[in-house]
């Protein structure tokens, strides 16, 4: 049973790590654009809208931690979507799109700030410091609800002014500019929605069984979504 003094210093280490997230999301998101050649084409990418939303979570979290308040269902909603959409960041930007250009500058240490430590901090955050619940596997769909969203509009302002944010939106181009044909980058969507589906999967499941594992000798404890 952990006593009031342990709680204390679990809270004050949760804020502090929050405060050094949201530091870096933010500083990191404003550097990157400042410093790109194209700083326009920089606030379209899908980085660095998920890691603004974690940058503002993680203020939002740390202001709930200060004013002694309980995590309300929208901040609870952004956490679970911070941590897919990290996932997704690391893994997209590793194995698609590493290769696909070189940084100078301040922007060799925020691209990896933006696409590999935040990511991780994230993930060890939710691991280290969140409270597991009984999420129902509708929630999948709740969280996948933004990058859907951003596939189609980003698809849509192609339509219209020739722009793509990513490659694989692009059907006109071939690789590495673009994919070549509606029905591949209709291929890469379903992937992408796939691996966000999976991971939400994932998240649910592991909040069980974490949740489980916590509450084994004690079941009255069990959260409920």
């Amino acid at each position: 049973m952990i006593n009031l003094k342990e709680k204390k210093m679990f809270l004050k280490l949760k804020l502090v790590f929050h405060i050094f997230i949201c530091l870096i999301g933010f500083i990191s998101v404003v550097l990157h654009i400042i410093y790109s050649p194209a700083p326009l084409v920089s606030t379209t990418k899908f980085t660095i809208h998920s890691n603004l939303l974690v940058a503002i979570t993680f203020l939002l979290s740390s202001f709930a931690i200060l004013l002694k308040k309980s995590q309300n269902s929208l901040l609870d909603y952004i956490k679970n979507c911070s941590v897919i959409y990290m996932i997704v960041a690391i893994l997209t930007y590793h194995f698609l799109l590493s290769s696909g250009g070189e940084y100078s500058g301040p922007r060799i240490i925020t691209n990896f700030t933006l696409h590999y430590l935040i990511p991780i901090l994230v993930f060890i955050n939710w691991a280290v410091f969140e409270v597991k619940k009984k999420y129902s596997y509708k929630f999948i769909f709740y969280w996948i609800i933004y990058p859907v969203f951003y596939c189609v509009v980003s698809c849509l302002r192609g339509l219209i002014d020739g722009f793509y944010p990513y490659f694989f939106f692009n059907p006109h181009a071939e690789i590495p500019e673009g994919v070549g044909s509606y029905i591949n980058v209709a291929l890469f969507i379903t992937s992408f929605t796939f691996v966000f589906i999976i991971l939400g999967l994932l998240l649910v499941t592991l909040n069980r069984v974490f949740l489980f594992i916590k509450n084994k000798n004690n079941p009255s404890s069990a959260y409920h979504l």
